[in-house]
């Protein structure tokens, strides 16, 4: 029944770029400059950065440190640090390939693994901070704060999925390794994964943007509207669009956040295509993702609604101020304390019924 879907959608899609071949070939056009100008220029350099941290052993010297919150906070081994900090530092799909890969190891439960997927695969900074920030806003404070905004999220998204799972199973023995090799060869390989990364970002931004806004032409959206559906199917091309919307900079930054946040139908099948062989569950991970954009967009309004930064403001009122940048701090640490407490009161709940049982017995 699934492929049989599989198979209706992709004659659909050929029947679209066969009728409609000159707007497929015009928007294929734009996705290209967009990523000349955009994404390549944001991204590769990070890519092979992210990479010679990666094969020289970083994330596991991270996760010595970071192990420590990942069982209070998520309910996930240790060795789990690892993909939730690569994650957050190197972007997509970097947190879902090390989540496949920790639980074909071993070193995580087939459970934790789907946990872990709900959270752990995020943007990166280069291209919120970069290609959002700076590239499209010309305003690099802007993608500081959506950075921060969409960590505090990620967090709360891990745990909320905490509990995912009823059927709890045992974790194996931490056992993060890392290949021993020369910086030469690190840094051969950083470049081959991050050129090979880089052509699967692009091409799905290509592909995805080409036939999404071909196929939102033939539907009567508004422009906001169609810049929104157009995120749902590929984020770059859809927050692009947002910051050409004749809106205030507060709605274009919450509708970026919500964008960004759930990251786009391109990601997510590039999720699917990674985790395929490992026979991972998505549920967690779409249903996830649907979470950290819905929370993204109400702390972004909160900061925007603390700093007392009305929302009708014309698109050249400077807002964002250092008045915003601060309420913007003040939240994601008030949430962040509240999340901490919440938890901290459940395990020390849990820890008092355990000695109430264990006296009972």
């Amino acid at each position: 029944m699934k492929k049989r879907f599989f198979y209706i959608g992709v004659l659909l899609i050929i029947a679209l770029i066969l009728f409609r071949a000159e707007s497929v070939i015009g928007y294929t056009k734009q996705a290209l400059i967009m990523c000349f100008e955009i994404i390549i220029p944001s991204l590769f350099p990070f890519f092979v950065c992210s990479g010679l941290l990666i094969y020289s052993g970083f994330g596991t010297a991270v996760a010595g440190y970071a192990k420590h919150i990942m069982r209070p906070l998520f309910n996930v081994a240790p060795s789990g640090a690892v993909a939730f900090v690569l994650g957050i530092i190197s972007g997509f799909p970097s947190g879902a390939v090390c989540a496949r890969d920790l639980y074909k190891c071993g070193n995580l439960s087939k459970t934790e693994a789907e946990r872990l997927l709900s959270f752990c695969n995020n943007s990166g900074p280069l291209f919120i901070i970069g290609s959002v920030g700076t590239a499209i806003y010309a305003k690099p404070i802007y993608g500081v704060v959506l950075y921060l905004i969409h960590i505090v999220s990620s967090v709360i998204v891990g745990i909320v999925f905490r509990s995912y799972g009823k059927n709890r199973h045992n974790s194996p023995p931490t056992r993060v390794n890392t290949n021993d090799i020369s910086i030469p060869q690190t840094v051969s390989v950083s470049l081959d994964t991050a050129s090979k990364n880089i052509l699967t970002v692009c091409f799905s931004i290509i592909f995805f943007s080409a036939v999404a806004q071909t196929a939102l032409e033939l539907l009567p959206l508004t422009p906001a509207l169609d810049a929104l559906t157009s995120g749902l199917c590929e984020f770059s091309t859809g927050v692009l669009k947002v910051s050409r919307l004749d809106k205030s900079i507060a709605e274009k930054l919450i509708l970026t956040s919500l964008i960004v946040g759930f990251s786009g139908l391109s990601v997510h099948l590039q999720v699917m295509s990674v985790t395929a062989d490992a026979g991972l569950s998505l549920k967690p991970y779409i249903l996830g993702k649907c979470l950290h954009g819905i929370v993204a967009t109400v702390i972004t309004a909160g900061i925007f609604f603390i700093a007392h930064t009305p929302l009708t403001l014309t698109t050249d009122a400077p807002v964002l101020s250092a008045s915003c940048f601060t309420s913007a701090l003040f939240v994601l640490i008030s949430v962040t304390v509240i999340v901490l407490l919440v938890v901290c009161f459940k395990r020390k709940r849990n820890r008092v019924q355990m000695i109430d049982i264990t006296h009972n017995l």
